[in-house]
């Protein structure tokens, strides 16, 4: 629920709606979003070491990458901790 901008009070809100169980502790809650941060975080930077790997393999040696890149945040003013960002890189030439 910490993904989509909501905790744990409405994930227990969403349980009683459905007649389902009480969901985790707060404890247990923290746990699991701490995990499943880390594994974000482990995915993200093999996605980008592998493209950079990708980058060398395709173009050779490369001195300088030049990217672009823009994002968005789920509420406007930039006080959302839930963002999407994307960049796109492109190669320069070997000085």
């Amino acid at each position: 629920m910490l993904y989509i901008g909501q905790g744990l009070p409405s994930l227990k809100t969403f349980c009683s709606h459905m007649c389902l169980p009480n969901p985790v502790s707060q404890k247990a809650y923290d746990k699991i979003n701490s995990k499943i941060a880390d594994v974000s975080e482990a995915l993200a930077n093999a996605s980008m070491k592998k493209a950079a790997v990708e980058k060398k393999i395709i173009h050779g040696p490369v001195d300088s990458v030049a990217v672009s890149g823009d994002g968005t945040w789920k509420t406007y003013g930039h006080i959302s901790l839930i963002g999407v960002y994307t960049l796109i890189g492109s190669r320069l030439a070997s000085s």
